[in-house]
């Protein structure tokens, strides 16, 4: 299974494990293959080498839709739960496609498979799918990218009661939680896999093992209990 170096870290300290590597001598073990791993077999990301970081400029702005500009602080800073963020992974040939959501503070996830395409109703019901999963008081915003398959977002706004953003054309990475979270994802569904094949219960077990991972970016939590202290209200 693809996992993070960090996270196996923090399931070591949390075994009681003294003397545990830092977490990039881990990666550098393993991207060297002093470990007698390969890094596409056993790494999250598959990524056979390390790469740099790159700069990405901001494009303009699309008109019409409510604009992550206009977000709240409040959102953009983490200090309020319920803000969610929204994304498709495509499928072999560009042909089915899988929904999944991501809570800001929590980095929760929750997916939901689309059998009939990745049109902007089924998009919309599989929003829907994911919606009914979570409690009204963590339910407060969706941030999505600007593809059409976002369409029917009107609806979604005003059946639950919460605001939509969206982010500049050709700027996914502005919703850059979510983009990452990809990469765990890809793991349990590699590209040109067709995704219209995938069960309800597969997605499920994903999200589960995706979220009761520890983060470091979570003070060594994971996501599913940090979600699961905001559900009791």
């Amino acid at each position: 299974m693809g996992r993070s170096p960090w996270a196996i870290r923090a399931d070591l300290i949390a075994q009681g494990h003294t003397d545990v590597a830092c977490v990039e001598t881990i990666y550098q073990a393993i991207y060297d293959q002093r470990l007698g791993l390969k890094p596409t077999e056993c790494l999250r990301t598959r990524r056979p080498r390390r790469r740099h970081r790159q700069n990405r400029c901001r494009n303009k702005r699309g008109a019409g839709l409510p604009n992550i500009t206009d977000r709240p602080d409040i959102i953009d800073n983490r200090r309020e739960v319920g803000h969610w963020e929204a994304d498709l992974i495509i499928g072999a040939h560009n042909r089915s496609a899988m929904l999944w959501l991501t809570e800001r503070i929590t980095r929760y996830g929750i997916g939901a498979t689309m059998p009939e395409g990745y049109a902007a109703e089924p998009v919309l019901a599989g929003l829907v799918e994911a919606c009914e999963q979570i409690p009204s008081h963590l339910l407060r915003s969706a941030t999505f990218d600007q593809g059409s398959e976002w369409a029917e977002w009107a609806q979604l706004a005003d059946t639950y009661g919460i605001d939509v953003w969206f982010c500049d054309p050709h700027s996914p990475w502005q919703r850059g939680q979510i983009e990452n979270q990809n990469r765990a994802w890809r793991w349990w569904f590699p590209r040109g896999t067709d995704l219209s094949k995938a069960t309800p219960a597969e997605v499920d077990h994903a999200a589960g093992i995706i979220n009761g991972q520890r983060r470091r970016n979570l003070g060594g939590h994971s996501p599913a209990a940090l979600y699961a202290a905001l559900t009791v209200h």
